[in-house]
C-alpha cells in the first residue's frame, strides 16, 4: 500500500473592495500580460480567456481603483494599445509583495503544526457574485427626501454625479451619510443610450471607448465617463451604437441603481 502523500498547506488571496473582489491571482496575471503585450486581446489569448472576460475584468478593477489601472494610449513609443498607468504598475509591485509574504506566513504554518491531521477546508468564505456588470466606486455627497423616498447623490468624481433612489429603510440599514464610501450596481440592460443630452432625465454622459455586438444582433457599449469610471450599456440593436470615440449618454432610471457599502 502507497504511503499518503503528506499534507501541504496551500492558499490563494484577493483584495477585495466592499462585497466585490478587486485583485487576485488571476487579475493580476492579466494585468502583467497587458503590461508586456500592450494588448488586451494578446493578454487574454497567452491566458487561455475570451476578450470579454478580460475586458469585464479590466473595468471591474477600474471602477474599483482609486486611480486607474489600465488605460488606452494613442500613439508614441510604442505605438497606441492598451497601457498600465503607474498607479497600475505600483499595485501590481504591491500585490506580489504582500503575495511574498502570505506564502512565507503559510510555510510557517506548515512548520508549526507538523502533526496536522485532515485538511478540510482553510477558507470557507461565501464570496458574493453580482450580475450587474457596473460596479462603481463613489462617495454619498447628498441625500435628501423625495416623498417616501431618499434620494442619494453619489459623486463619482471629476464633477460626475449619480443619483440612487433608496427607501428610509435602506438608508438606515447601510448607514448612508455623507462622506460614505459606496459601489453603485447598475445591470448594462436597464439603461439606454442617447447620442444627445436629456434634459428630463438622469444621464451620464461619456465617450464610446468599446463596442461589442453579437450574432443576434445585440451590441454592448462601454462609455469612458469623466471620473474615470467604464459603464457599460447593453443595446438590443447593434445598428443604434454610435461611432467610436464619440460622446452619448447613458439613461438611467435611479430606481435602477443599488447601492452597496463596503463594510
Amino acid at each position: 500500500m502507497n504511503k499518503p502523500a503528506k499534507l501541504e498547506i496551500h492558499g490563494r488571496f484577493w483584495v477585495e473592495r466592499g462585497p466585490h473582489v478587486f485583485l487576485g491571482p488571476g487579475r493580476v496575471d492579466l494585468l502583467e500580460k497587458i503590461n508586456l503585450s500592450h494588448s488586451i486581446a494578446e493578454a487574454a489569448r497567452q491566458l487561455g480567456m475570451s476578450y470579454k472576460t478580460a475586458w469585464d475584468m479590466i473595468n471591474a478593477m477600474n471602477n474599483l481603483a482609486d486611480q486607474p489601472l489600465v488605460v488606452r494610449a494613442k500613439g508614441g513609443r510604442q505605438g497606441g494599445g492598451t497601457v498600465l498607468t503607474d498607479y497600475g504598475q505600483h499595485v501590481i509591485a504591491d500585490y506580489r509583495a504582500m503575495e511574498q509574504e502570505y506564502e512565507t506566513m503559510l510555510a510557517a504554518l506548515e512548520r508549526r503544526y507538523p502533526h496536522f491531521g485532515q485538511l478540510q477546508a482553510l477558507d470557507r468564505r461565501l464570496q458574493l457574485r453580482t450580475s450587474a456588470r457596473n460596479q462603481l466606486s463613489a462617495v454619498v455627497h447628498k441625500l435628501h427626501a423625495n416623498g417616501q423616498r431618499i434620494i442619494a447623490d453619489l459623486d463619482l468624481g471629476a464633477q460626475t454625479f449619480l443619483q440612487a433612489q433608496l427607501t428610509r429603510a435602506s438608508v438606515e440599514a447601510l448607514d448612508l451619510h455623507p462622506g460614505r464610501h459606496v459601489v453603485a450596481l447598475i445591470k448594462a440592460p436597464t439603461m439606454t443610450l442617447s447620442i444627445t443630452p436629456v434634459t428630463d432625465k438622469q444621464t451620464l454622459r461619456g465617450t464610446v471607448s468599446h463596442i461589442e455586438t453579437d450574432n443576434k444582433g445585440h451590441a454592448e457599449i462601454v462609455l469612458a465617463l469623466p471620473s474615470n469610471h467604464h459603464l457599460i450599456v447593453a443595446l438590443d440593436h447593434a445598428a443604434e451604437c454610435p461611432p467610436l470615440e464619440t460622446e452619448a449618454f447613458a439613461v438611467i432610471d435611479p430606481k435602477q441603481v443599488i447601492v452597496a457599502v463596503m463594510d
